[in-house]
């Protein structure tokens, strides 16, 4: 598996911070889920996933539906990001 970054205040780059993100293998009863934590702050978001969907803070849905708004939102930042330059 990939490692992921999990140092505090690490600059993406781009003016910004690089996440945090922290992997846990499923176990017994405990769904595998993601932990992205900002870059330069304690703020997080938690994913779980399984065969049935996604539960993103709370809120689950299907991946199909989760793909519909994710991608739509990356599409249009995709979009911001290349007229600004």
């Amino acid at each position: 598996m990939k490692r992921f970054n999990k140092k505090l205040m690490v600059p993406d780059g781009m003016g910004g911070w690089k996440l945090r993100v922290f992997h846990r293998s499923g176990r017994g009863k405990k769904s595998p889920r993601f932990l992205i934590k900002c870059g330069c702050c304690d703020s997080s978001i938690e994913i779980y996933y399984d065969e049935h969907g996604l539960e993103i803070n709370g809120v689950n849905a299907s991946v199909e539906e989760w793909r519909k708004v994710l991608v739509s939102l990356l599409k249009k930042k995709c979009i911001v990001t290349q007229n600004r330059f």
